[in-house]
C-alpha cells in the first residue's frame, strides 16, 4: 500500500508541533528525530553489532549505528538504527526481497521467529519498505517495525521493538519520526553519486559547447582580417 504525500505530511506536521518527536539525532551521516523520549543507551554491548541491519546481501558491508530506548527492562520500547553500504529503492520487487530478508535475519542472525503481519511500501519525503511483525521474546509478545529507508549508494535500516501493549499508541511517533529521516549520499573513495555525475557531465558540455563557440568567434575574426 502506497500512502499519499499530503497524509504523511500532515500526520508528521502535527506530531512535530505536538512534541511527539525527540531532539534530533545526527550520526554517521544520517538525521533522524526518534519519537519523543528515546534516548541513546550505553553503546559497549551493541560494539561490532549488525543486529537489525538488513541487506538483501550478506556479502554487504553493514553496521548498528545507534541504539535507543524509551525506558529500562522488559517494558521499554527500542529503536535500532543500521547502515548498509548499498543503495536500496523500495521498489515493488525490492519490496518482497526486503520482506523476506527480514525474516532471514532475524531467524539466522538472531536466532528468534518473527512472525510478519503486513508489508507495506510507503511513499512521501521518505520513501521506505515497513515490515511489521511480533515475536516472543522471554514470555513477552513484541511488536516489530522494520523500514528499510529508500537512498542511493547506501541505505537505512531502522527496527523498532515495543510491548504489544505500547504499540497502538506508539506507533503513531514512530512513522513521523521515520519521515524525518535524511541519509546524505555516500562519499566512499572512487564512487561518485548519480546527481554530481549528471552536474559533472552537464559542465563539460557547456565548456565544451562555450569552447567551440570562441574558436568558431576567433576564426571568423582572423578571415575578416586577412580578407
Amino acid at each position: 500500500m502506497l500512502r499519499g504525500v499530503s497524509l504523511s505530511w500532515v500526520a508528521g506536521g502535527w506530531l512535530l508541533l505536538s512534541g511527539a518527536l525527540g531532539t534530533e539525532l545526527r550520526r554517521d551521516g544520517y538525521v533522524l528525530r526518534p519519537p519523543e523520549g528515546f534516548h541513546m543507551v550505553r553503546w559497549e554491548p551493541y560494539t561490532g553489532s549488525v543486529a537489525g541491519a538488513v541487506t538483501l546481501d550478506a556479502e554487504t558491508p553493514r553496521s548498528l549505528s545507534a541504539a535507543l530506548a524509551d525506558g529500562e527492562g522488559p517494558e521499554a520500547a527500542t529503536m535500532l538504527v543500521s547502515v548498509v553500504e548499498r543503495g536500496f529503492s523500495a521498489s515493488p520487487s525490492e519490496r518482497d526481497d526486503f520482506a523476506s530478508a527480514v525474516m532471514q535475519h532475524f531467524q539466522r542472525e538472531l536466532g528468534v521467529v518473527l512472525s510478519p503481519e503486513r508489508v507495506d511500501r510507503i511513499g512521501g519525503d521518505a520513501p521506505r519498505v515497513e515490515v511489521l511483525g511480533t515475536l516472543r521474546d522471554a514470555g513477552q509478545t513484541r511488536t516489530v517495525l522494520v523500514a528499510g529507508l529508500a537512498s542511493e549508494g547506501r541505505h537505512a535500516v531502522v527496527v523498532v521493538s515495543a510491548p504489544a501493549v505500547r504499540w497502538e499508541v506508539l506507533a503513531p511517533s514512530v512513522r513521523a519520526s521515520l519521515e524525518t529521516f535524511r541519509l546524505e549520499p555516500t562519499t566512499t573513495p572512487g564512487v561518485v553519486p548519480r546527481r554530481l555525475l549528471g552536474a559533472l557531465a552537464g559542465a563539460l558540455a557547456g565548456a565544451l559547447v562555450a569552447s567551440y563557440a570562441a574558436w568558431r568567434r576567433g576564426r571568423a575574426g582572423r578571415r575578416a582580417f586577412e580578407s
